[in-house]
């Protein structure tokens, strides 16, 4: 009899190291947001953004802080908000390809977060780093570690076509204007072209100066990602 019993608790036993060999987790059970990363070129701990991963699946943005020990996929009240960094990360190889210059939002930042769009080919990423009234940052990235903030020359670029073309309503309200993007709507990515629409306004100013243009740039992404504006077309304003 005990030899029988012998028997039959050791097919237990290789029955369930069996299953546990062929076992394979869960979308839920690898949702990155369920815990955090660590990135074998330098140690760092990430939880990568929702809705952030390229067409691909191959690349994402994520978040960390240097040294950080908690799992939590959100800030600890231990945690020192200054120290957090945005990261392009390898989800393939767990690697963080880069810290990016122009973004360090975290989940549930206060008038934050980040909105991004990819390119269909997965090779260049649209980081929009969000604020109250405009932007904190816009910035363009590749998956070879290069970065360029562009938010100024969308700015830029939207003052010359208002200055040209909406004269002395324009000249009288530019100082107090901020420059929204509208991130409600997506923006078109693609391969060598970039549309951006801009909300154009003065916070708070019941009936006062309101404009809505759309950038279309094209896009280089050899070497260094560069914008050149092909043209600025006017829309109607909508709250």
């Amino acid at each position: 009899m005990s030899q029988l019993i012998h028997k039959a608790a050791v097919g237990v036993l290789l029955f369930t190291l069996s299953g546990l060999v062929n076992y394979k987790p869960t979308q839920a059970e690898t949702a990155p947001q369920q815990s955090a990363r660590v990135s074998q070129a330098n140690s760092i701990k990430y939880q990568i953004f929702d809705s952030t991963n390229s067409p691909n699946k191959r690349y994402a943005v994520a978040w960390g802080i240097p040294g950080r020990k908690s799992n939590s996929p959100e800030l600890d009240t231990n945690d020192d908000f200054d120290k957090v960094e945005n990261y392009l990360v390898d989800t393939k190889t767990n690697k963080v390809i880069t810290k990016l210059k122009y973004s360090k939002t975290f989940p549930n930042e206060n008038h934050g977060g980040i909105t991004t769009a990819w390119t269909p080919n997965s090779k260049l990423l649209l980081v929009v780093h969000n604020g109250k009234w405009q932007p904190r940052n816009v910035s363009l990235v590749n998956v070879n570690n290069v970065q360029v903030g562009i938010f100024d020359q969308l700015v830029k670029d939207t003052r010359a076509y208002l200055a040209k073309n909406d004269g002395a309503a324009f000249q009288k309200n530019k100082e107090r204007l901020v420059f929204s993007l509208d991130t409600s709507k997506s923006f078109k990515l693609t391969d060598n072209s970039l549309q951006i629409p801009i909300d154009i306004y003065i916070p708070k100013a019941e009936n006062g100066y309101e404009r809505k243009v759309l950038l279309t740039y094209q896009v280089n992404t050899n070497g260094n990602p560069r914008v050149n504006l092909v043209k600025v077309k006017k829309l109607n304003f909508t709250p």
